[in-house]
């Protein structure tokens, strides 16, 4: 299990690195994002945004800013062995029809997360393209600002 994990190792902040965030109290805050946001949310999305990271701890975590340079193929290719080691695990898999509120909650805490702990890296363009999506996002799901 990924519980003591250190989230941000490898942000080029100090101030996240460093910020005691892990995996286990992420994954505990998408879960408490998705049931406030969604309180008819079901079980199965909720079990999985409880263990939506537990994957890392056998394929390792790579960023996301990194994720995204990739090429759809690649990214279709790792997904999909994320899938593999989910089941291997016994891990639950996401209900497809929950699948953007619960990445939308994972988004989200990441952001609300920096918000705190190292406000200067969001003038950065990573941070801001997060910004911008989320409110998107959060649009789309009818739910104003939800604090952004």
């Amino acid at each position: 299990m990924t519980h003591d994990v250190n989230r941000w190792h490898s942000s080029p902040h100090s101030r996240l690195r460093n910020s005691g965030d892990t995996v286990y109290r992420h994954q505990s805050r998408v879960v408490e994002w998705l049931t406030s946001l969604w309180p008819d949310a079901p079980r199965a999305a909720i079990d999985y945004a409880a263990s939506h990271d537990e994957q890392e701890a056998q394929m390792g975590d790579i960023p996301s800013p990194e994720k995204a340079e990739w090429s759809e193929e690649l990214r279709r290719l790792y997904e999909a062995r994320e899938a593999e080691v989910r089941a291997q695990m016994g891990l639950p898999s996401c209900p497809p029809e929950w699948a953007a509120q619960v990445a939308f909650c994972d988004r989200l805490d990441a952001y609300l997360w920096a918000t705190r702990h190292c406000p200067s890296a969001l003038r950065e363009e990573p941070w801001i393209n997060l910004r911008d999506d989320l409110l998107r996002q959060a649009e789309g799901f009818g739910l104003g600002e939800v604090g952004l």
